[in-house]
């Protein structure tokens, strides 16, 4: 699983508010379809207790901002963050969890954060462009040595596969976990509407 799919258990819906009846994905047309989609999306929209999703990349930082933050969670509800259990989160949880990300988004500490987090994730990507220059350089001798231009590294000489395993570590995966306080204030609304939550 390449994210993270938060439910509310519990999650508040707006008056006049009407979840699109479910339609067979197998029998509709693309009409029907496109048009359950765009009153899905509204519902969702008009209450945002109901899903919250992150990608692994961006539910990192997050997961990890709550845990450094919220100082009362227990050793098990820091960990199942960052599982796709169905771990549950009580409402009394998810405001405690929205209260202390709200207090960082107002503090100063929340734009120096991503301001440092955007330079780190630079600087990560521009080592990365060092190591892939090395990588390449590799797949030339591979290519020279074997005669095959299309080679995978599981495919290079044990010699030239061994240097490609210890390269390609070096790799700073920063670069990939991106941080951005708009995810942190969604995050937040959704943590007030939801009335508790499973992490899937």
């Amino acid at each position: 699983n390449m994210g993270f799919d938060l439910y509310g258990m519990n999650p508040k819906i707006k008056k006049g508010s009407v979840k699109p009846a479910d339609v067979d994905f197998q029998k509709s047309s693309d009409a029907e379809l496109k048009k359950w989609r765009t009153l899905h999306i509204k519902y969702q929209n008009d209450n945002v207790g109901i899903y919250f999703r992150n990608n692994v990349w961006w539910w990192r930082p997050l997961a990890d901002l709550v845990i450094k933050l919220c100082k009362l969670l227990d050793e098990k509800q820091k960990e199942h963050l960052h599982d796709n259990g169905g771990y549950e989160y009580n409402e009394a949880t998810a405001n405690y969890i929205a209260d202390t990300l709200e207090a960082f988004v107002k503090s100063p500490v929340a734009k120096r954060t991503e301001i440092a987090h955007k330079k780190q994730m630079k600087k990560a990507d521009a080592y990365n462009k060092k190591v892939q220059i090395k990588l390449d350089a590799l797949r030339v001798d591979a290519i020279a040595k074997t005669g095959n231009k299309n080679i995978a590294p599981r495919d290079y000489p044990k010699d030239l596969n061994d240097k490609w395993e210890s390269i390609y570590r070096e790799r700073d995966y920063t670069a990939n976990y991106p941080f951005a306080l708009k995810n942190v204030k969604e995050f937040i609304q959704f943590l007030r509407q939801c009335g508790g939550f499973t992490v899937c």
